[in-house]
């Protein structure tokens, strides 16, 4: 489904195994130490879907300090052609979540979005907007203060306080991209069922 210019820069610049062949229905998949995870992803109309993105090679440019996390990656990102423009979806796997874990998938999140956005430079797309989901088991959100972990403490002088219970039940992440710049993210929690050892679950894009 893809036109001429974008099928040539795929077919010359991208390496041949980093975009799934296209289609309507993906098996997302990530195995990890709580266990092994399978989403079904169906989606609509044109699109590239990167699976396992946190396994593949992104940029080499970034300053990669794990204050700023842009070392780490989602394990999937798909971008979807809408009649509106292109649309990234970004999308993390965990087992439980919990305060500390929210801290990390917003970075994962922050620095997959900074590696995609310059993957679309180089295929000629302009990202109209941005979602992020997150795959999980549990949820084991607190709201006592935990003040062993320094993120979970007071902002520094001159930066917001970020209150992960208050991102994850109101679908809102927010990420520093810039200067007094700030991106907010739709987000969508995606509670999973474990079925023969396994958590499963699908997504409807």
């Amino acid at each position: 489904m893809h036109d001429d210019r974008l099928n040539y820069v795929l077919r010359e610049f991208i390496a041949a195994d980093y975009v799934e062949t296209e289609c309507s229905e993906y098996l997302l998949t990530e195995d990890q130490d709580s266990g092994y995870t399978e989403l079904m992803l169906y989606i609509q109309g044109e699109n590239l879907c990167i699976a396992r993105y946190d396994k593949k090679n992104r940029c080499g440019f970034w300053k990669r300090e794990q204050q700023n996390g842009l070392s780490k990656c989602v394990d999937h990102a798909i971008l979807q052609h809408t009649r509106d423009g292109w649309i990234l979806h970004m999308i993390e796997m965990k087992g439980r979540m919990d305060n500390r874990k929210w801290f990390d998938v917003r970075l994962k999140n922050r620095a997959s979005y900074f590696d995609m956005r310059s993957f679309c430079a180089a295929l000629g797309i302009h990202i109209q907007a941005v979602y992020a989901y997150t795959t999980y088991a549990e949820d084991r959100f607190s709201t006592i203060e935990n003040r062993t972990n320094p993120r979970t403490m007071a902002a520094p002088l001159g930066k917001r306080c970020i209150d992960p219970i208050r991102e994850w039940s109101q679908g809102k992440m927010r990420i520093t991209v810039g200067l007094n710049e700030e991106l907010v993210i739709s987000h969508r929690a995606i509670q999973m069922e474990r079925r023969d050892g396994v958590l499963k679950g699908e997504l409807v894009i």
